[in-house]
């Protein structure tokens, strides 16, 4: 690597943290952190398998983004259900990533999302930061062969002229030169991991080309349909009605081994009215259906451009 400085991101975006499925907290960059915060849920996390699953690399264009950053880790998707991507950068040139999460007990159920608009120059400048690092090649692995069984890895995905580059590559590997970014050869999983860090702080990299960011809604959500979260501490609050017109034993479909917790998908008219309603939920919310006897709880996956339904693998056929 040659010494040539690239910005550093602020100090309190090298911070690491992390959401609803534990997963650990890689503390090198802000993306990724981001990464494996996109990795929290309701569920326990059962014991890591051994490797992640590399996707399938394909050359057919993308819908619907231009860019994404997910994680990788070879987890059951009951675990991963949550988690939802580091940096979606939308047909649009919108650059969706999450939000400020208030420093209040119980949180939010739903991490907020944040959108900024992006300048046609600002997305040229992504597009050849990649191709200088070597990202646009046509190599798919940048994890270098060393990462740990069952660790988490970075997915980034690229469409640039049609064509969808799909690559993993290990997101702790930024290397500093004194307080700034190395310049690391192009091809390298340093490469691939301080093009994600650059990520991580649009503002910084991008100046002007980034606009100021505002909430920002999804058209869809998934959700689990379950018993109601735990209240170790009794901060729990009376339940709130339920917010669909189906009943909670009704919408959606069983999981596969546990009939009693369903998984559902809304969009359109019916996502825009339960994100209102969602707003003012934290994660000890539960809501009561005057068809059930007891109230359940809900797991909210909000859903971004290029997002597979997450309940597909759960449910039974």
């Amino acid at each position: 690597m040659s010494p040539t400085a690239l910005r550093r991101p602020p100090a309190a975006a090298r911070s690491s943290a992390h959401r609803r499925s534990p997963t650990a907290i890689v503390v090198v960059s802000v993306l990724a952190a981001v990464l494996v915060a996109a990795g929290c849920g309701a569920a326990a996390s059962p014991s890591p398998q051994p490797s992640p699953t590399p996707p399938d690399h394909s050359t057919e264009p993308a819908t619907g983004f231009r860019l994404r950053v997910t994680t990788v880790q070879a987890l059951p998707p009951l675990a991963t259900f949550s988690w939802t991507p580091g940096v979606v950068i939308t047909d649009d040139l919108v650059a969706i990533q999450g939000g400020a999460v208030p420093l209040i007990f119980p949180g939010p159920l739903v991490t907020p999302l944040v959108g900024a608009q992006l300048t046609g120059e600002a997305w040229a400048k992504i597009v050849s930061e990649a191709e200088a690092a070597g990202l646009l090649s046509g190599k798919a692995d940048f994890t270098g062969g060393a990462l740990a069984p069952g660790a988490a890895a970075g997915r980034l995905e690229l469409v640039v002229e049609g064509r969808t580059y799909d690559l993993t590559g290990d997101p702790s590997r930024v290397a500093f030169c004194g307080e700034t970014l190395c310049r690391p050869d192009p091809g390298t999983p340093e490469a691939f991991a301080t093009f994600l860090s650059l990520l991580g702080d649009l503002p910084g990299w991008l100046g002007a080309g980034v606009g100021a960011q505002r909430p920002w809604t999804p058209s869809a959500y998934a959700f689990l349909i379950g018993p109601p979260p735990p209240d170790d501490q009794g901060l729990a609050v009376a339940p709130i009605p339920w917010p669909f017109q189906t009943g909670a034993a009704d919408i959606g479909r069983p999981l596969r081994g546990d009939p009693d917790t369903r998984c559902a998908r809304i969009e359109g008219a019916e996502a825009a009215a339960f994100a209102m309603v969602v707003a003012n939920a934290t994660a000890l919310t539960s809501w009561r259906d005057a068809a059930l006897a007891d109230p359940v709880g809900l797991t909210v996956r909000p859903l971004l451009p290029g997002d597979d339904d997450p309940c597909a693998p759960l449910v039974k056929g």
